[in-house]
């Protein structure tokens, strides 16, 4: 697997949704898959959040290092088709969040639908090494045992800049918005994680998105 992701958050006006989606599907996604370094994209649409505010699009692109946004390739890609004149002027709210992948629980290759389910949180020092290693040992692998639940990756920001950015961040790859809402769900959550370290997290958000599109390299 990668070892780190890009996750660039925007919003759109209504009127220019339609056009916005068809350009990063058939053009923006897939030239910047082409760039060296870039191994995936993934798109999303908000379903519901219980942050103060989250941006209605998202796209996770995995890639081989942190720097890749910043290559000579990314750059030339990325200015490719109409995006850039065209669709980019007109997009709000962006923010640029570099992820390092130091955690997963996978049953197959990375899901092409259904959707993710988004969990930030903050972590106060003295309990660190104790929440990192319970959610990767405990909590990520037992989720992941859920009937719905495909794969489920764990992130540390590396850079960002969005205000406010949690540093820890879950994607879990669910079939529908129902599972975590499930007898089965709510069962695992009850684990070692969550009885030592859970109301130590600081601004713990959750949020459910809609994967639109993947597009592999």
């Amino acid at each position: 697997m990668p070892d780190y992701a890009y996750l660039v958050q925007m919003d759109i006006p209504d009127d220019w949704e339609a056009e916005f989606n068809r350009v990063y599907d058939t053009e923006h996604a897939k030239y910047i898959c082409n760039a060296a370094g870039v191994r995936s994209c993934t798109r999303y649409r908000l379903e519901t959040t219980d942050a103060a505010h989250v941006a209605r699009y998202a796209a996770l692109y995995e890639m081989d290092a942190p720097d890749v946004p910043q290559s000579a390739g990314w750059q030339v890609e990325s200015e490719k088709g109409d995006w850039a004149t065209k669709i980019r002027p007109h997009a709000t709210n962006r923010t640029h969040t570099v992820l390092q992948r130091i955690a997963s629980a996978t049953g197959g290759p990375p899901a092409t639908d259904g959707y993710a389910f988004l969990v930030q949180t903050d972590i106060p020092d003295d309990v660190e090494d104790e929440f990192n290693h319970l959610y990767d040992t405990v909590h990520l692998p037992g989720l992941r045992q859920v009937d719905g639940v495909q794969n489920a990756y764990r992130y540390r920001v590396e850079t960002t800049n969005a205000a406010g950015f949690p540093r820890y961040l879950a994607v879990y790859e669910i079939d529908s918005p129902a599972i975590i809402d499930s007898k089965q769900w709510l069962a695992a959550v009850q684990d070692e994680w969550t009885e030592k370290v859970r109301h130590h997290c600081v601004g713990l958000t959750r949020t459910i998105m809609q994967r639109v599109a993947r597009h592999p390299n």
